[in-house]
């Protein structure tokens, strides 16, 4: 089955401006998502977080400029070998169970309580980040929806919430929500680690010299500072 979201014969995604080169497009789309996000921040207001429609949201001011199918849950199943688990890939969801799997996974947050003082409040903001990310609703973008989406509904539930800690460190990220995602043998303490240290707001008070910290340069033995984009395979 030919991929309708990237040009014939190419791993590259067909975007609004019509470039062909992979890591010219991945350079622009890098610089775009940086200047949207934060301008994301003032439009929290409009934002619904107790439906998955807050995705489509976030996803669709994130990649407007660049995608004609920003904010539109993908029509592909879609797969990526993964370095940390040997070769295979997360188990996505299937296409046609994008909106069950979300309808499903917002009707659990809906009944949790979020507060600063909850015991299980990393726990549950792991399982949260982790049950999105698993559905990979969009053909690309994810994580990174993901991650603005966290950022977004702790300040919406005034939890603090430091979201640099993510943004600043994307392949550990990736690395560890694949880890926390994997359905035969989870390991979310990677997960759980910088979420703790996010929701703590430890490094706060710190000089902020996050990008040359080595507190999250590995997982396992893999070194993830030097992060690298992988185009998704379709099936």
């Amino acid at each position: 089955m030919m991929d309708p979201y990237v040009y014939e014969g190419s791993n590259v995604l067909i975007n609004k401006f019509g470039i062909s080169d992979e890591q010219e497009l991945i350079e622009v789309e890098a610089q775009l998502f940086i200047a949207n996000a934060l301008d994301l921040f003032s439009v929290t207001q409009q934002i619904n977080f107790r439906t998955y429609d807050s995705l489509q949201f976030i996803h669709r001011f994130l990649f407007k400029e660049l995608y004609t199918w920003a904010g539109q849950f993908r029509t592909v199943n879609i797969y990526k070998s993964e370095q940390v688990l040997g070769g295979p890939s997360i188990s996505y969801s299937d296409t046609e169970k994008i909106i069950y799997d979300l309808k499903n996974i917002f009707e659990w947050a809906n009944d949790v309580r979020w507060d600063q003082k909850e015991a299980r409040l990393t726990e549950n903001f792991a399982t949260f980040m982790t049950k999105i990310w698993r559905v990979h609703p969009f053909r690309e973008g994810n994580t990174r929806t993901v991650s603005v989406f966290m950022s977004l509904f702790a300040e919406a539930n005034k939890l603090k919430f430091n979201g640099e800690i993510l943004s600043q460190h994307p392949g550990y990220l990736r690395k560890a929500l694949v880890l926390s995602a994997v359905e035969e043998a989870p390991e979310p303490e990677y997960l759980l680690k910088m979420l703790k240290d996010a929701l703590n707001r430890a490094t706060l008070g710190e000089k902020n010299d996050g990008k040359s910290s080595s507190k999250y340069k590995v997982i396992k033995q893999y070194d993830v500072s030097n992060y690298k984009q992988k185009p998704f395979e379709t099936e």
